[in-house]
């Protein structure tokens, strides 16, 4: 049956909702104008400020092969960024920037911006947000974010504007972060030291994040109707993505927009997530995080559903040695579009152990990625199974570049391959090499 949606900004029974984010960009732009205010009454000189932005990144230039479907970037059922198309040629695969503007004391604008020449002939804007950290004379620290950002869910993406420190292609997990997760709010960090260093080790740190936000009601229709992936591919703040709904949706004569963007404000209600975390610098860190956007599964606005996901997200990093460590993600949790016309439970774990030795490091990673489809909703069966392997060798020569050779594989199993005339079971293989220049 057709979903009947509605248009949030008509509800009046809540007129909050309505103003939420308005209010919340115009106290974005208020606070941009209090820190250029900031700036000018210090009596800071433009030569003054120009020495305090400073800017890093890298230059990725790629070779592969890869042997499977076509990219779901060419709108194929793959689970790869790059396809057969781009086989066995030189690829600029990423060029990758943060600039940080330093304020006062403790205060910095950070963006991150990305290009995929072989994809995209514009800039993504992966991050742009305020940072601020107090001085604190107490063991309590914290940090506050407002702006558009990554949550600090990831263990592998630690590296460089959001890469990954051990692979060229991410985990399912990161690869869906990157598509369709961000902050579009305000985020809380608060640290305590609860016990005092021994024997040359650091001293135990408790985390509390929290963060309230917006523009994130679409989460959930990448993940539901393409599936699980691995790449290294970043969504910006105005990404498109390819999408094409599947045959059910069509049939109950719902648009969706061909060109998909990850990050719309729908519903205007709000979402929030909580974290908790244990650590020890160089020894172990734990961490559990829950997050909810809050959407309304029947809001729909200029070809875009409102989808409700929320998730539960474990994470744990061990050093065994100083040499070796292992980590891994794990994820689980549910959305729904259309008041039970789509409803999903998703999953994915990984774990990787990882070898260094000097400039030398080696890494494997084994994961499993599923879906499961509870909704009775004809000819959009979004069950999907897999399991992937990656094996990356990457030798740093300082001080700007690392060389990487990744071999991945990827077996899964998706009914809606059927719907393109496809076998439902794919194995994907992917060999690539990487020469990254980092400025």
């Amino acid at each position: 049956m057709p979903i009947k949606p509605y248009k949030s900004n008509n509800n009046k029974n809540a007129p909050w909702r309505a103003s939420w984010p308005h209010t919340f960009k115009g106290l974005c732009l208020a606070l941009s104008g209090m820190l250029a205010g900031a700036a000018n009454a210090s009596g800071d000189r433009p030569s003054n400020l120009s020495q305090r932005i400073s800017a890093k990144g890298y230059i990725d230039f790629r070779w592969q092969h890869f042997r499977g479907n076509e990219s779901w970037l060419d709108s194929g059922t793959g689970h790869s960024r790059f396809d057969r198309s781009h086989n066995n040629r030189p690829l600029l695969a990423d060029f990758a920037t943060e600039i940080k503007a330093d304020l006062k004391a403790g205060s910095q604008i950070i963006t991150q911006i990305h290009a995929y020449p072989e994809q995209n002939a514009g800039l993504e804007i992966t991050e742009l947000y305020w940072q601020y950290r107090p001085l604190h004379l107490s063991a309590m620290r914290s940090r506050w974010r407002v702006g558009f950002f990554y949550p600090k869910l990831s263990i592998e993406n630690r590296g460089s504007v959001w890469s990954s420190l051990y692979n060229i292609n991410y985990s399912a997990i990161n690869s869906w972060i990157a598509e369709e997760l961000r902050t579009f709010g305000v985020e809380g960090l608060w640290s305590w030291k609860i016990d005092k260093p021994v024997y040359g080790k650091a001293p135990l740190t408790l985390n509390l994040t929290t963060a309230a936000f917006a523009y994130n009601d679409p989460t959930g229709a990448i993940l539901a109707w393409k599936g699980w992936s691995n790449h290294d591919l970043q969504s910006g703040i105005d990404n498109e993505l390819p999408f094409s709904a599947p045959p059910g949706v069509a049939a109950a004569d719902n648009s969706q927009a061909s060109n998909f963007q990850s990050f719309r404000e729908i519903d205007d209600r709000p979402g929030a997530y909580i974290g908790i975390g244990l650590s020890r610098k160089k020894s172990f860190k734990v961490e559990w995080f829950h997050y909810d956007n809050q959407a309304e599964d029947t809001a729909f606005e200029n070809g875009h559903y409102a989808w409700h996901t929320t998730f539960d997200h474990i994470s744990a990093h061990y050093f065994l040695t100083k040499e070796l460590e292992a980590f891994g993600q794990y994820l689980r949790g549910r959305t729904s579009m259309g008041n039970g016309f789509v409803n999903n439970r998703f999953e994915s774990a990984f774990i990787a152990i990882a070898k260094n030795q000097g400039p030398h490091r080696l890494t494997a990673r084994f994961e499993r990625a599923v879906i499961d489809d509870l909704d009775d909703t004809v000819l959009d069966d979004n069950n999907e199974a897999g399991n992937s392997f990656n094996l990356n060798y990457s030798y740093y020569l300082a001080p700007h570049w690392k060389f990487s050779g990744e071999y991945q594989q990827r077996r899964s199993r998706q009914a809606r391959r059927s719907y393109r005339q496809v076998p439902n079971y794919a194995k994907e293989e992917q060999l690539s090499f990487s020469a990254r220049y980092y400025f």
